[in-house]
């Protein structure tokens, strides 16, 4: 990771964005509360890039598991932010810390209905928000950065990237071509267009 002191840092541009509720703002809040209390989070621009970037945005659906460990085949439902008799599990889910599953048996995950599931597995995942924070604080990162970001998952360590360091630098790649289309829309409803790719993809990063 190279830096370039005189990049500036990327604005959050979704601080007026509707889906932005009081709820979600609240329920963020908390993750950053718990993450310190554990001692994974500490204060600085990762911290301050948890508390202000809306995690439903980036994630608008997710899958809980409703069978048993053990119940064969395997039963989901998908959780959308845009039905109010999910809003509260899905808030719920996004900020327990816990790794969050955006997609099932290798699905598109732009424009897929929500609703149950049977069989199948899931094939990608955010990581736990401990690993990411840990992660994140390690690379020590400060605007005008170059990011490479190798598995964009749902994109939280882009858009973290993103707001800390400008989007200039910050190159996200995934194998999943629906992993990445969904990062790429979803970090520009932010508005953040870094460059995203897939992995298997010949990648040029100038400079």
């Amino acid at each position: 990771m190279l830096s370039d002191p005189t990049a500036p840092a990327a604005p959050l541009q979704s601080a007026q964005h509707s889906a932005d509720t009081g709820e979600a703002v609240a329920a963020r809040a908390a993750m950053v509360a718990r993450l310190e209390e554990s001692g994974a989070l500490g204060p600085g621009p990762v911290r301050e890039a948890l508390l202000a970037l809306p995690r439903q945005i980036l994630m608008p659906q997710a899958y809980v598991r409703r069978s048993a460990p053990d119940e064969t085949p395997p039963r989901w439902d998908l959780l959308d932010f845009s039905r109010p008799a999910d809003r509260k599990e899905l808030l719920e889910r996004l900020h327990s810390g816990d790794s969050v599953a955006i997609q099932h048996d290798g699905e598109p995950i732009l424009g897929r209905p929500p609703g149950p599931r049977r069989r199948g597995a899931i094939t990608a995942m955010s990581s736990t928000m401990s690993l990411t924070a840990d992660l994140l604080q390690q690379l020590d990162l400060r605007p005008g950065q170059r990011v490479l970001d190798v598995g964009s998952g749902a994109g939280v360590t882009a858009a973290v990237a993103c707001f800390v360091c400008g989007v200039e630098g910050v190159v996200t790649l995934d194998i999943d071509p629906h992993v990445t289309a969904a990062a790429r829309e979803r970090l520009s409803a932010l508005g953040y267009r870094p460059a995203t790719s897939r992995i298997r993809e010949r990648v040029s990063i100038s400079g």
